[in-house]
């Protein structure tokens, strides 16, 4: 099956470093890669309250690391007011939205299925990071079985 390889779009949360801190291109291929789920993150780094706190409480928890390191490929596409983006990640988080995040909701997080024939929007309600990894891997289950 055809596919969308969504591959670590504008910064990769990695927990052996502090989070987002590396930059790489989306990259698009028809045999994946990867048997992960792809985590996309709409986020307004730099204005949206519930972006930051999302950031600082769930995606930085080394719980959370470890687990998406198992079992993620994250995906953070960008929106910030203040910061500019260089105009081919811009081109890419906007390709992103108007296929996944079409209505501009931030924090807006999708899972997508590894085979990428599926994908669910995963609601953050402030939850612990514990509970959200809890509620992710309900999601999972449900998406790639």
């Amino acid at each position: 099956m055809i596919s969308l390889v969504l591959v670590f779009l504008t910064h990769i949360v990695n927990p052996v470093s502090t989070g987002f801190t590396k930059q790489q291109k989306i990259e698009t291929t028809q045999n994946t890669t990867s048997e992960k789920t792809k985590f996309i993150v709409f986020s307004g780094s730099d204005w949206c309250k519930g972006c930051i706190q999302f950031k600082k409480k769930v995606l930085s928890d080394p719980a959370f690391e470890t687990f998406a390191k198992e079992n993620l490929d994250i995906v953070v596409a960008d929106f910030p007011q203040r910061t500019k983006l260089p105009k081919d990640v811009v081109e890419q988080n906007e390709a992103l939205a108007e296929k996944y995040n079409p209505k501009g909701v931030f924090p807006n997080l999708v899972l997508i299925s590894s085979d990428g024939s599926q994908s669910e929007i995963i609601e953050y309600a402030n939850q612990t990071p514990q509970e959200f990894v809890s509620e992710l891997k309900n999601h999972l289950q449900r998406l790639n079985d």
